[in-house]
């Protein structure tokens, strides 16, 4: 009866951790683009720096052709979602 009890405990401590992984890896995966940098945004504020003259022209062109493409994908996906009623 002893062990029968024991083994009921563990196979449920196995179960319960198994779901907690499982509940983790999923909100990791569908976590918003959002909580990963809001690149629109930081273009912004690079582009104020430039109009302050703390950035040469030449900078801003370099920063923004880094940044556009993901302002670009962030949009992209954000229209998707919207299209898909995802919020």
């Amino acid at each position: 009866m002893q062990a029968y009890l024991i083994s009921a405990l563990l196979l449920g401590l196995f179960v319960a951790l198994g779901i907690a992984a499982i509940v983790a890896v999923r909100s990791w995966w569908l976590e918003p683009e959002t909580d990963h940098g809001d690149w629109e945004s930081s273009l912004v504020g690079y582009k104020n720096l430039r109009d302050k003259g703390e950035l040469s022209e030449e900078e801003y062109r370099k920063i923004s052709t880094l940044v556009e493409p993901h302002v670009r994908t962030d949009a992209k996906e954000s229209n998707r979602q919207q299209g898909l009623g995802i919020s």
